[in-house]
């Protein structure tokens, strides 16, 4: 250590001058220097021993013991055998150094120059900021993640629609609905919605509403739900199905080719007054009994009656009760013919029904 002889030096004259109290059994005296100029905070701590067989010995860092303070420059004399001092070039060496530094500084400075070769301990980081580390990394992966899923299923064209398949169709074509849902095709499955194929077949009058199904990877099933015909509507050689607000769904060329009744006095038959009361009889019956209809005709109100295609006749009176009225009918159609045969099933009064 830079200026340790100049430490011993001095304490030597304060031996000599000073003629300080006797310490312990080693005689060993302990001194303070002052040197001029030198603030307390700079002192070195210096125990003195007699001069004969003294050593000063350097305390480098890496040789302090665990625990010392290392805030003070601190000089150490031990006593040892003669003979047994270190004269080795190095401590030589040292010793020149120490003596040359002594000259040129009178008082040992606090600051210390850093030694390049002392380890340097790494700590380990705290659990919070490690835990936080991770959650950042968590997140910013799930947002690359989320990221390219959503690429590829609203922009890959792994996805993109190659096949239509039309079901719960019979008035609208298969061929005519792939046709009007044709731009649809190559867009992404993920943004085809119901909307978007109800808009396309929305001009067709007998589709009443249609759901989409997407069928990875490119097909699209489209389920059609078409209005109900209750009737016909003969139109010149045509015969129109009407459904019961009177839309006109479909036309066929010949009678027997739907199995619906017809309604009397042509296209115009859906502008009478008693139309609508008509048509909510013929939509209260269940699909076998409308099958059994020849015609339908009303000239009021309260007297709808019925045709069937074997001759008996159907009197049903006013749209009222229409529901019990048709399991009324429906229940007499099951009856073995009599004899003589029925001609007449009168339902008017649905709890009661008559049979002539």
């Amino acid at each position: 250590m830079a200026g340790s002889a100049d430490g011993a030096g001095a304490a030597e004259a304060a031996s000599g001058s000073s003629g300080a109290a006797q310490s312990g059994a080693d005689g060993s005296r302990e001194r303070t220097p002052k040197a001029a100029g030198t603030s307390a905070a700079n002192s070195a701590k210096v125990q003195v021993l007699p001069a004969e067989g003294a050593r000063v010995h350097e305390l480098r860092p890496e040789t302090w013991p665990a625990g010392a303070p290392t805030s003070d420059s601190v000089i150490s004399a031990t006593r040892e055998a003669p003979g047994t001092w270190d004269s080795t070039p190095e401590s030589t060496a040292r010793s020149e150094k120490h003596r040359a530094g002594s000259s040129s500084a009178d008082s040992i400075s606090a600051a210390r120059i850093p030694d390049t070769d002392a380890s340097i301990l790494a700590f380990p980081e705290p659990p919070a900021r490690r835990r936080r580390r991770y959650v950042l990394a968590g997140a910013a992966t799930a947002v690359v993640l989320l990221g390219a899923l959503f690429a590829v299923l609203f922009f890959s064209p792994a996805l993109a629609l190659k096949n239509l398949q039309v079901e719960g169709n019979s008035l609208l074509s298969s061929e005519e609905a792939q046709r009007a849902l044709s731009p649809l095709m190559g867009k992404p499955l993920t943004l085809i919605s119901d909307a978007d194929a109800a808009e396309l077949l929305a001009d067709r009058p007998e589709v009443e509403s249609v759901e989409v199904a997407a069928v990875p990877p490119s097909d699209l099933l489209v389920t059609v739900r078409e209005r109900t015909p209750v009737a016909v509507l003969q139109s010149g050689r045509e015969f129109l199905l009407i459904d019961e607000s009177g839309r006109q769904l479909a036309a066929v060329g010949e009678r027997g080719a739907v199995a619906l009744p017809l309604i009397d006095g042509g296209t115009e038959a859906v502008n009478s007054d008693v139309f609508p009361t008509v048509a909510a009889v013929l939509a209260a019956l269940p699909p076998n009994v409308l099958a059994l209809l020849d015609h339908a005709s009303a000239e009021t109100v309260d007297s709808v009656e019925l045709k069937l295609a074997n001759g008996q006749t159907v009197f049903w009176g006013s749209a009222e009760a229409s529901v019990a009225k048709a399991r009324a009918l429906e229940a007499l159609l099951l009856i073995p013919p009599a004899d003589p045969p029925v001609t007449v099933f009168d339902v008017s009064t649905p709890n009661r029904p008559v049979t002539r």
